[in-house]
C-alpha cells in the first residue's frame, strides 16, 4: 500500500480524525490523555485507530506528535471543519435576511394600521432602513 493509500486510509475514520485534531491542538498528548478526551473506554479498539495513524502520529518517550505529514492532515481537518462552519453561517444569513425583510414589512404595516396613512417621507426613511439593513446582511453571506 502506497504512502497516499495510508494517509486517506488513516483519515477515513472520525475516531482517527479526533485523534488528529487532539494532538494538533495540544502539540503532544499521552495514550490516556487522547482515550480519556475522546471517552473511548475501550484500550483495545483505541490501539487499532492509534496503530492505523502510523503515517500522521509519532511517538516520543510516553507521548504522540504529529509527524510532518500529520501537521499537513490536521490542517487539512481544520480548514475542511471551517468551511462547513462556513456553509451554515451563510445559510444562516439567508435567512436572516429573509426574517429581516419580514420583520420590516411587519413594521411598515403596523405603523401605517396605527398612524393611518403614512407619509411618504417616513415610508421612504423606513423602506431606506430596510434597504440598508439587508444589504449589511448579503454582504455578510459573501
Amino acid at each position: 500500500m502506497g504512502l497516499e493509500d495510508q494517509v486517506f486510509k488513516s483519515l477515513s475514520h472520525q475516531i482517527r480524525r479526533d485523534i488528529i485534531r487532539y494532538v494538533g491542538e495540544r502539540s503532544k498528548a499521552s495514550f490516556t490523555e487522547i482515550r480519556n478526551s475522546l471517552r473511548i473506554e475501550d484500550s483495545s479498539m483505541f490501539s487499532y485507530h492509534l496503530n492505523g495513524l502510523r503515517p500522521l502520529l509519532q511517538q516520543h518517550d510516553s507521548n504522540y506528535l504529529l509527524s510532518d505529514l500529520g501537521r499537513h492532515a490536521y490542517r487539512l481537518i481544520l480548514g475542511t471543519t471551517a468551511l462547513g462552519t462556513e456553509s451554515r453561517l451563510k445559510m444562516r444569513i439567508r435567512y436572516a435576511i429573509v426574517a429581516n425583510a419580514l420583520l420590516w414589512a411587519r413594521v411598515i404595516f403596523s405603523i401605517s394600521n396605527w398612524q393611518g396613512h403614512l407619509q411618504s417621507q417616513t415610508m421612504m426613511s423606513l423602506a431606506a432602513l430596510w434597504f440598508i439593513s439587508n444589504l449589511i446582511l448579503y454582504r455578510l453571506s459573501l
